[in-house]
Protein backbone atom coordinates (compact mmCIF):
# COMPACT_ATOMS: atom_id res chain seq x y z
CA UNK A 1 0.00 0.00 0.00
CA UNK A 2 1.43 3.41 -0.93
CA UNK A 3 2.33 5.88 1.95
CA UNK A 4 0.12 8.46 2.30
CA UNK A 5 1.97 12.40 1.28
CA UNK A 6 1.90 14.46 4.39
CA UNK A 7 2.96 17.41 2.36
CA UNK A 8 3.23 17.94 -1.21
CA UNK A 9 5.27 20.29 -3.87
CA UNK A 10 2.41 22.92 -4.31
CA UNK A 11 2.32 22.92 -0.49
CA UNK A 12 5.94 24.01 -0.16
CA UNK A 13 5.79 25.86 -3.55
CA UNK A 14 5.44 28.99 -1.01
CA UNK A 15 9.07 28.16 0.75
CA UNK A 16 10.95 27.33 -2.44
CA UNK A 17 9.39 29.79 -4.93
CA UNK A 18 10.98 33.39 -4.74
CA UNK A 19 8.42 36.00 -3.54
CA UNK A 20 6.25 37.67 -6.17
CA UNK A 21 4.93 40.41 -3.49
CA UNK A 22 6.83 44.03 -3.94
CA UNK A 23 7.21 44.39 0.30
CA UNK A 24 8.88 40.79 0.21
CA UNK A 25 11.24 41.03 -2.62
CA UNK A 26 12.40 44.36 -0.84
CA UNK A 27 12.41 42.63 2.45
CA UNK A 28 14.62 39.82 1.19
CA UNK A 29 16.72 40.92 -2.15
CA UNK A 30 18.02 44.21 -0.76
CA UNK A 31 21.87 43.81 -0.87
CA UNK A 32 23.48 45.58 2.70
CA UNK A 33 27.24 47.64 2.22
CA UNK A 34 28.92 44.71 2.35
CA UNK A 35 27.02 42.88 -0.64
CA UNK A 36 27.01 45.89 -2.89
CA UNK A 37 31.53 45.64 -2.13
CA UNK A 38 31.37 41.99 -2.63
CA UNK A 39 29.15 42.34 -5.99
CA UNK A 40 31.30 45.06 -7.20
CA UNK A 41 34.78 43.35 -7.13
CA UNK A 42 33.22 41.08 -9.67
CA UNK A 43 33.89 41.74 -13.70
CA UNK A 44 31.35 42.89 -15.56
CA UNK A 45 27.69 43.31 -15.10
CA UNK A 46 26.61 40.07 -16.29
CA UNK A 47 28.51 38.08 -13.57
CA UNK A 48 27.86 40.79 -11.01
CA UNK A 49 24.30 40.76 -11.53
CA UNK A 50 24.73 36.92 -11.66
CA UNK A 51 27.10 36.85 -8.34
CA UNK A 52 23.96 38.93 -6.69
CA UNK A 53 21.24 36.50 -7.55
CA UNK A 54 23.09 33.69 -6.26
CA UNK A 55 23.93 35.15 -2.54
CA UNK A 56 19.85 36.43 -2.37
CA UNK A 57 18.88 33.15 -3.50
CA UNK A 58 20.87 31.17 -0.71
CA UNK A 59 19.78 33.37 1.76
CA UNK A 60 16.06 33.44 0.45
CA UNK A 61 14.11 31.42 -0.29
CA UNK A 62 17.31 29.48 0.84
CA UNK A 63 18.47 27.45 -1.99
CA UNK A 64 21.01 27.51 -5.13
CA UNK A 65 19.50 29.35 -8.17
CA UNK A 66 19.83 25.80 -10.40
CA UNK A 67 21.29 26.08 -13.97
CA UNK A 68 19.24 27.43 -16.58
CA UNK A 69 16.66 29.03 -13.75
CA UNK A 70 15.55 32.84 -14.81
CA UNK A 71 14.47 34.91 -11.37
CA UNK A 72 11.43 36.43 -12.08
CA UNK A 73 11.50 40.11 -13.73
CA UNK A 74 10.47 41.77 -11.14
CA UNK A 75 12.95 40.65 -8.39
CA UNK A 76 15.99 41.15 -11.50
CA UNK A 77 14.98 44.61 -11.97
CA UNK A 78 15.24 45.08 -8.74
CA UNK A 79 18.47 43.51 -7.70
CA UNK A 80 20.08 44.90 -11.09
CA UNK A 81 18.48 48.48 -10.26
CA UNK A 82 21.15 48.51 -6.62
CA UNK A 83 24.14 47.38 -8.50
CA UNK A 84 23.24 49.87 -11.60
CA UNK A 85 23.63 47.30 -14.57
CA UNK A 86 20.64 46.32 -16.69
CA UNK A 87 18.18 43.51 -15.83
CA UNK A 88 19.02 41.70 -19.46
CA UNK A 89 22.57 40.74 -18.36
CA UNK A 90 21.24 38.02 -16.41
CA UNK A 91 20.77 36.59 -19.52
CA UNK A 92 24.04 36.20 -20.61
CA UNK A 93 24.98 34.73 -17.34
CA UNK A 94 22.40 32.05 -17.50
CA UNK A 95 24.84 30.70 -20.47
CA UNK A 96 27.89 30.60 -18.53
CA UNK A 97 27.31 27.54 -16.03
CA UNK A 98 31.21 27.06 -15.45
CA UNK A 99 30.93 30.84 -13.76
CA UNK A 100 28.00 30.07 -12.08
CA UNK A 101 29.37 26.99 -10.11
CA UNK A 102 32.59 29.06 -9.20
CA UNK A 103 30.65 31.87 -7.64
CA UNK A 104 28.35 29.06 -5.72
CA UNK A 105 31.78 27.66 -4.67
CA UNK A 106 32.62 31.13 -3.08
CA UNK A 107 29.39 32.35 -2.01
CA UNK A 108 29.01 28.43 0.23
CA UNK A 109 32.83 29.40 1.42
CA UNK A 110 32.52 32.91 2.20
CA UNK A 111 29.51 32.73 4.46
CA UNK A 112 29.38 29.46 5.89
CA UNK A 113 26.65 28.00 3.72
CA UNK A 114 26.51 24.38 3.14
CA UNK A 115 24.63 21.70 0.79
CA UNK A 116 21.78 19.23 2.38
CA UNK A 117 23.74 15.77 3.83
CA UNK A 118 23.05 12.80 6.09
CA UNK A 119 24.48 14.22 9.13
CA UNK A 120 22.05 17.64 9.15
CA UNK A 121 18.84 14.97 8.22
CA UNK A 122 19.72 13.50 11.69
CA UNK A 123 20.54 17.01 13.54
CA UNK A 124 17.30 18.93 11.88
CA UNK A 125 15.46 15.80 12.90
CA UNK A 126 16.16 16.24 16.25
CA UNK A 127 15.15 19.80 16.65
CA UNK A 128 11.98 18.82 14.83
CA UNK A 129 10.92 16.01 17.31
CA UNK A 130 10.04 18.07 20.37
CA UNK A 131 8.60 20.75 18.17
CA UNK A 132 6.15 17.80 16.29
CA UNK A 133 5.01 16.75 19.81
CA UNK A 134 3.01 20.14 20.31
CA UNK A 135 2.56 20.97 16.33
CA UNK A 136 0.22 18.81 14.99
CA UNK A 137 -0.37 20.56 11.19
CA UNK A 138 2.26 19.10 8.82
CA UNK A 139 2.62 21.96 6.86
CA UNK A 140 2.98 23.84 9.70
CA UNK A 141 6.59 21.53 11.41
CA UNK A 142 7.88 22.07 7.68
CA UNK A 143 7.66 25.37 7.39
CA UNK A 144 9.61 25.77 10.84
CA UNK A 145 11.56 22.89 9.74
CA UNK A 146 12.71 24.99 6.44
CA UNK A 147 13.20 28.13 9.03
CA UNK A 148 16.12 26.21 11.23
CA UNK A 149 17.14 25.71 7.60
CA UNK A 150 17.99 28.87 6.49
CA UNK A 151 18.83 29.65 10.09
CA UNK A 152 21.88 27.25 10.51
CA UNK A 153 22.56 28.22 6.45
CA UNK A 154 22.07 24.90 5.66
CA UNK A 155 20.57 25.01 1.68
CA UNK A 156 16.68 23.04 1.32
CA UNK A 157 16.62 19.59 -0.21
CA UNK A 158 13.65 18.29 -2.50
CA UNK A 159 10.40 18.51 -1.16
CA UNK A 160 10.53 15.11 -0.78
CA UNK A 161 13.63 15.05 1.76
CA UNK A 162 11.35 17.72 3.45
CA UNK A 163 8.20 15.48 3.77
CA UNK A 164 11.09 12.37 5.25
CA UNK A 165 11.94 14.91 7.92
CA UNK A 166 8.32 15.89 9.11
CA UNK A 167 7.69 11.90 9.23
CA UNK A 168 10.31 10.93 11.01
CA UNK A 169 10.42 13.41 13.54
CA UNK A 170 6.13 12.75 14.13
CA UNK A 171 7.04 9.12 14.25
CA UNK A 172 9.89 9.82 16.56
CA UNK A 173 7.39 12.43 18.85
CA UNK A 174 4.85 9.78 18.97
CA UNK A 175 6.81 6.99 19.44
CA UNK A 176 8.20 9.26 22.84
CA UNK A 177 4.78 10.35 23.58
CA UNK A 178 3.63 6.74 24.30
CA UNK A 179 6.40 5.76 26.13
CA UNK A 180 6.52 8.68 28.43
CA UNK A 181 2.72 8.20 28.83
CA UNK A 182 3.06 4.12 29.65
CA UNK A 183 6.23 4.16 31.29
CA UNK A 184 6.12 2.18 34.55
CA UNK A 185 2.54 1.17 34.64
CA UNK A 186 2.71 -2.51 35.25
CA UNK A 187 1.93 -5.67 33.18
CA UNK A 188 -1.69 -6.37 35.09
CA UNK A 189 -2.50 -2.58 34.60
CA UNK A 190 -1.65 -2.89 30.70
CA UNK A 191 -4.19 -6.05 31.35
CA UNK A 192 -6.86 -4.21 32.75
CA UNK A 193 -6.38 -1.28 30.05
CA UNK A 194 -7.13 -3.89 27.28
CA UNK A 195 -10.46 -4.74 29.00
CA UNK A 196 -11.59 -1.50 28.57
CA UNK A 197 -11.94 -2.98 24.58
CA UNK A 198 -13.96 -6.36 25.72
CA UNK A 199 -17.50 -6.52 25.67
CA UNK A 200 -19.41 -6.25 28.85
CA UNK A 201 -21.47 -9.57 29.46
CA UNK A 202 -25.12 -8.01 30.02
CA UNK A 203 -24.48 -5.88 26.87
CA UNK A 204 -23.40 -5.74 23.30
CA UNK A 205 -21.23 -2.46 24.02
CA UNK A 206 -17.11 -2.47 25.16
CA UNK A 207 -16.49 -1.62 27.98
CA UNK A 208 -15.08 2.19 26.62
CA UNK A 209 -18.07 2.75 24.71
CA UNK A 210 -19.86 2.12 28.08
CA UNK A 211 -17.75 4.74 29.55
CA UNK A 212 -18.19 7.05 26.86
CA UNK A 213 -21.71 7.34 26.31
CA UNK A 214 -22.32 8.65 30.25
CA UNK A 215 -25.72 9.85 30.95
CA UNK A 216 -26.54 13.80 30.43
CA UNK A 217 -29.79 15.00 31.67
CA UNK A 218 -30.26 15.37 35.55
CA UNK A 219 -31.60 12.90 37.62
CA UNK A 220 -30.88 10.87 40.69
CA UNK A 221 -30.33 7.52 38.91
CA UNK A 222 -28.51 9.32 35.97
CA UNK A 223 -26.01 10.51 39.28
CA UNK A 224 -25.71 6.61 40.05
CA UNK A 225 -24.53 5.90 36.35
CA UNK A 226 -21.82 8.39 36.38
CA UNK A 227 -20.46 7.46 40.11
CA UNK A 228 -20.81 3.95 38.28
CA UNK A 229 -18.90 4.82 35.62
CA UNK A 230 -16.13 6.59 37.95
CA UNK A 231 -15.64 4.01 40.10
CA UNK A 232 -15.19 1.64 37.20
CA UNK A 233 -12.59 4.20 35.59
CA UNK A 234 -10.53 4.57 39.02
CA UNK A 235 -10.35 0.76 39.52
CA UNK A 236 -7.48 1.13 36.40
CA UNK A 237 -5.67 3.23 38.93
CA UNK A 238 -3.53 5.61 36.81
CA UNK A 239 -2.62 8.79 38.32
CA UNK A 240 -4.09 11.81 36.37
CA UNK A 241 -0.29 13.80 37.04
CA UNK A 242 1.04 11.40 34.32
CA UNK A 243 -0.51 13.57 31.57
CA UNK A 244 1.77 16.32 33.07
CA UNK A 245 4.68 14.06 31.46
CA UNK A 246 3.81 14.92 28.07
CA UNK A 247 2.77 18.66 26.58
CA UNK A 248 -0.90 19.74 27.63
CA UNK A 249 -1.39 19.79 23.46
CA UNK A 250 -0.28 16.35 22.76
CA UNK A 251 -1.89 14.82 25.37
CA UNK A 252 -5.60 16.14 24.70
CA UNK A 253 -4.50 15.37 20.94
CA UNK A 254 -4.16 11.58 22.09
CA UNK A 255 -7.25 11.87 24.28
CA UNK A 256 -9.35 13.14 21.29
CA UNK A 257 -8.10 11.00 19.19
CA UNK A 258 -9.10 7.95 21.59
CA UNK A 259 -12.53 9.38 21.96
CA UNK A 260 -12.84 9.55 18.15
CA UNK A 261 -11.36 5.81 17.78
CA UNK A 262 -13.70 3.06 17.51
CA UNK A 263 -13.02 0.25 19.91
CA UNK A 264 -12.35 -2.08 16.87
CA UNK A 265 -9.53 0.33 15.34
CA UNK A 266 -7.82 0.88 19.03
CA UNK A 267 -7.71 -3.15 19.13
CA UNK A 268 -5.79 -3.54 15.92
CA UNK A 269 -3.16 -0.96 16.77
CA UNK A 270 0.01 -1.69 18.05
CA UNK A 271 0.59 -2.68 22.13
CA UNK A 272 2.45 0.36 22.84
CA UNK A 273 0.10 3.14 21.20
CA UNK A 274 -2.85 0.91 22.46
CA UNK A 275 -1.67 1.12 25.96
CA UNK A 276 -0.95 5.05 25.61
CA UNK A 277 -3.91 5.70 24.07
CA UNK A 278 -6.19 3.86 26.53
CA UNK A 279 -4.53 5.63 28.92
CA UNK A 280 -4.92 9.37 27.94
CA UNK A 281 -8.59 7.93 27.53
CA UNK A 282 -8.54 7.01 31.07
CA UNK A 283 -7.03 9.88 32.51
CA UNK A 284 -9.67 12.31 30.17
CA UNK A 285 -12.93 9.88 31.20
CA UNK A 286 -11.85 10.06 34.45
CA UNK A 287 -11.88 13.67 34.40
CA UNK A 288 -14.98 14.29 32.32
CA UNK A 289 -16.90 12.11 34.48
CA UNK A 290 -16.30 14.42 37.55
CA UNK A 291 -16.75 17.00 35.81
CA UNK A 292 -20.28 15.55 34.74
CA UNK A 293 -21.22 14.34 38.09
CA UNK A 294 -20.24 17.22 39.70
CA UNK A 295 -22.15 19.46 37.21
CA UNK A 296 -25.40 16.92 37.10
CA UNK A 297 -25.29 17.05 40.94
CA UNK A 298 -25.37 20.87 40.82
CA UNK A 299 -27.94 20.76 38.12
CA UNK A 300 -30.30 18.33 40.31
CA UNK A 301 -30.13 20.42 43.39
CA UNK A 302 -30.60 23.76 41.49
CA UNK A 303 -33.65 22.22 40.30
CA UNK A 304 -35.19 20.72 42.93
CA UNK A 305 -34.15 24.13 44.82
CA UNK A 306 -36.14 25.96 42.13
CA UNK A 307 -39.05 23.64 42.47
CA UNK A 308 -39.38 24.08 46.14
CA UNK A 309 -39.60 27.88 45.97
CA UNK A 310 -41.77 27.75 43.38
CA UNK A 311 -43.96 25.27 45.81
CA UNK A 312 -43.54 28.03 48.39
CA UNK A 313 -44.36 30.75 46.43
CA UNK A 314 -48.00 28.74 45.27
CA UNK A 315 -48.28 27.85 48.69
CA UNK A 316 -47.79 31.12 50.29
CA UNK A 317 -50.48 33.00 47.50
CA UNK A 318 -52.77 29.61 48.42
CA UNK A 319 -52.29 30.20 51.81
CA UNK A 320 -53.26 33.64 51.59
CA UNK A 321 -56.26 33.20 49.92
CA UNK A 322 -57.61 30.52 52.36
CA UNK A 323 -56.90 32.47 55.27
CA UNK A 324 -58.87 35.65 53.73
CA UNK A 325 -61.33 33.83 53.48
CA UNK A 326 -60.98 32.59 57.37
CA UNK A 327 -60.48 35.94 58.05
CA UNK A 328 -63.94 37.18 57.22
CA UNK A 329 -65.28 34.43 59.07
CA UNK A 330 -63.59 35.51 62.02
CA UNK A 331 -64.36 39.37 61.39
CA UNK A 332 -67.79 38.64 61.12
CA UNK A 333 -68.54 36.27 64.19
CA UNK A 334 -66.15 38.89 65.90
CA UNK A 335 -68.09 41.75 64.22
CA UNK A 336 -71.50 40.26 65.72
CA UNK A 337 -70.35 39.98 69.68
CA UNK A 338 -69.08 43.56 69.37
CA UNK A 339 -72.36 44.78 68.10
CA UNK A 340 -74.13 42.45 70.88
CA UNK A 341 -71.38 43.93 73.27
CA UNK A 342 -72.44 47.67 72.49
CA UNK A 343 -76.26 46.49 72.72
CA UNK A 344 -75.27 46.11 76.39
CA UNK A 345 -75.54 42.38 76.01
CA UNK A 346 -73.42 40.55 78.43
CA UNK A 347 -75.11 36.85 78.02
CA UNK A 348 -73.66 34.92 74.94
CA UNK A 349 -76.98 33.07 75.27
CA UNK A 350 -78.69 36.40 74.95
CA UNK A 351 -76.47 37.21 71.58
CA UNK A 352 -78.91 35.48 69.17
CA UNK A 353 -78.07 32.72 65.98
CA UNK A 354 -73.94 32.57 66.23
CA UNK A 355 -72.12 29.93 64.17
CA UNK A 356 -70.20 28.23 66.77
CA UNK A 357 -68.88 25.40 64.51
CA UNK A 358 -67.83 28.17 61.76
CA UNK A 359 -66.15 30.16 64.09
CA UNK A 360 -64.13 27.34 66.07
CA UNK A 361 -63.20 25.52 62.53
CA UNK A 362 -62.11 29.58 61.44
CA UNK A 363 -59.55 29.63 64.52
CA UNK A 364 -58.42 26.11 63.65
CA UNK A 365 -57.65 27.09 60.29
CA UNK A 366 -56.06 30.54 60.59
CA UNK A 367 -53.93 28.77 63.59
CA UNK A 368 -52.24 26.43 61.02
CA UNK A 369 -51.88 28.97 58.17
CA UNK A 370 -49.75 30.88 60.49
CA UNK A 371 -47.13 28.22 61.61
CA UNK A 372 -43.92 29.30 59.85
CA UNK A 373 -43.02 26.14 58.65
CA UNK A 374 -46.28 25.95 55.62
CA UNK A 375 -44.78 28.49 53.47
CA UNK A 376 -40.67 27.75 54.44
CA UNK A 377 -38.29 27.03 51.36
CA UNK A 378 -36.42 24.61 53.61
CA UNK A 379 -38.89 22.50 54.55
CA UNK A 380 -39.99 22.59 51.12
CA UNK A 381 -36.44 20.94 50.59
CA UNK A 382 -36.57 18.24 53.60
CA UNK A 383 -39.56 16.65 51.96
CA UNK A 384 -37.37 16.16 49.10
CA UNK A 385 -34.74 13.97 51.12
CA UNK A 386 -35.82 10.74 49.94
CA UNK A 387 -34.64 12.19 46.10
CA UNK A 388 -31.23 13.09 48.05
CA UNK A 389 -31.00 9.79 49.94
CA UNK A 390 -30.48 7.57 46.92
CA UNK A 391 -27.69 9.14 45.65
CA UNK A 392 -26.22 11.71 48.69
CA UNK A 393 -24.26 8.64 50.02
CA UNK A 394 -22.52 7.35 47.25
CA UNK A 395 -22.14 11.26 45.59
CA UNK A 396 -20.05 12.11 49.02
CA UNK A 397 -17.95 8.84 49.12
CA UNK A 398 -16.63 9.18 45.87
CA UNK A 399 -15.35 12.32 46.57
CA UNK A 400 -12.43 13.97 48.59
CA UNK A 401 -13.49 17.81 49.39
CA UNK A 402 -10.64 20.42 50.44
CA UNK A 403 -10.36 24.12 51.31
CA UNK A 404 -9.26 26.63 53.19
CA UNK A 405 -9.67 27.89 57.03
CA UNK A 406 -12.89 29.61 56.39
CA UNK A 407 -14.52 26.50 54.73
CA UNK A 408 -13.39 23.77 57.49
CA UNK A 409 -16.71 24.02 59.12
CA UNK A 410 -18.79 23.16 55.88
CA UNK A 411 -16.10 20.39 55.36
CA UNK A 412 -16.52 18.88 58.73
CA UNK A 413 -20.27 19.13 58.18
CA UNK A 414 -19.82 17.06 54.86
CA UNK A 415 -17.71 14.68 57.01
CA UNK A 416 -20.52 14.13 59.91
CA UNK A 417 -23.01 13.51 56.60
CA UNK A 418 -20.92 11.01 54.42
CA UNK A 419 -20.55 8.94 57.87
CA UNK A 420 -24.74 9.02 58.38
CA UNK A 421 -24.67 7.01 55.19
CA UNK A 422 -22.70 4.69 55.32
Amino acid sequence: MARRRLLTREALVQHYDPPSDEREIGRHFTLSREDLDLVGERRGASSRLGFAMLLLYMRWPGRVLEAGEKPPGAILAFVADQIDVPATAFDDYARRDETRRAHLADVMQRFGYAAFGRSHFRAIVAFAMPVAQTVAQPLQLASTVIDELRRRRVLLPPPAVIEAIVRRARQQAEQLTHELLTSGIKPDKLTILDTLLARRSDQGTTWLAWLRNAPQSPAPRNILRLLERLDHVRTVGLDPARAAMIPSATFDRLADQAVRITPQHLGELSPLRRHATLAAATIRLEESLTDATLTMFDKLLGSMTRRAENRTRDKAVRTVREMQGHLRALTNSCRVLIDAHAKGIVSLASIGPFDWERFGSAVAQAEVLVRPETIDRTAELIERHRTVKLFAGQFLSAFAFRGAGPVQGILDALAIIADLYL
